[in-house]
């Protein structure tokens, strides 16, 4: 797994922020030999009446595609999990894939980097961290 990545995990949910929930894609941002740092993914549709929170950035039904994924969907920067590179989150860690989905294109990691640094730098309150 590496920085990038958009990675099947067992992301922890609001009710359980410690522990597996159930199966999502998530977006690698960091990653050491002890912890990695995910952003939560949503394919649920989004209200149109209502902007989307903070730090959050939509991909399009074809901008999805082209990371091989099914459906129009919305990366939450502002859902982290720092988690443990084990099976217990990562339930295909150990496949030769290690659940990997796609790798972000360069012009994109950039983006998605900016993204979380304003809302780092301007809106850090606004973040909801889970996991260990």
């Amino acid at each position: 797994m590496v920085p990038g990545a958009f990675v099947r995990v067992l992301f922890p949910t609001h009710e359980q922020p410690r522990h597996p929930g159930l199966l999502h894609i998530g977006y690698i941002f960091a990653h050491t030999p002890t912890a990695v740092l995910v952003a939560y993914t949503t394919s649920q549709p989004w209200p149109r009446d209502q902007p989307l929170p903070m730090g959050s950035r939509f991909f399009s039904g074809s901008e999805a595609a082209s990371l091989n994924q099914s459906r129009p969907f919305i990366l939450r920067m502002d859902v982290l999990a720092r988690l443990r590179p084990t099976a217990a989150w990562f339930p295909h860690i150990n496949a030769p894939d290690q659940g990997v989905v796609a790798i972000a294109p360069a012009k994109l990691r950039e983006e998605l980097d900016d993204l979380a640094s304003h809302l780092v730098r301007r809106h850090q309150a606004l973040i909801q961290m889970r996991g260990t």
